[in-house]
């Protein structure tokens, strides 16, 4: 059984956020990543979507989740699936979040306020 020890989760930053990658295709999980994002007290993802579906929980703290035209306060333990193509953000609370994501091997992540499309390395 393979087994990647937390030290050597590769650990990125994206837009003041910390992204460690638990599993992804490059590191042989081949049709899914897993992933957590620790967001600070006001912090956030960026308006976005994704051409694939994204699950996350939210392990500590909480914000606002817009999905498209709606606004959901989320706590520690409320998940969230969102549908592909559904514009997406989250502003973390005052104390910030840390949520835990998982979605298909080569998503893409399309960002609304300047249309880049990349496939992050966490999800490759």
């Amino acid at each position: 059984m393979p087994v990647e020890r937390a030290a050597d989760h590769p650990t990125f930053e994206i837009g003041g956020n910390a992204v460690t990658s638990f599993a992804a295709p490059a590191r042989g999980a081949e049709e899914a990543a897993l992933f957590q994002i620790e967001l600070p007290p006001g912090g956030g993802l960026p308006p976005h979507r994704h051409d694939h579906f994204d699950v996350f929980t939210v392990t500590t703290g909480g914000g606002a989740m817009h999905l498209g035209d709606e606004v959901s306060t989320l706590v520690a333990g409320d998940s969230v699936v969102v549908p592909p193509e559904e514009l997406h953000w989250l502003v973390a609370g005052d104390d910030g979040a840390t949520i835990v994501v998982t979605m298909l091997a080569g998503t893409k992540l399309i960002r609304e306020d300047d249309g880049t499309v990349v496939v992050p390395p966490w999800v490759s």
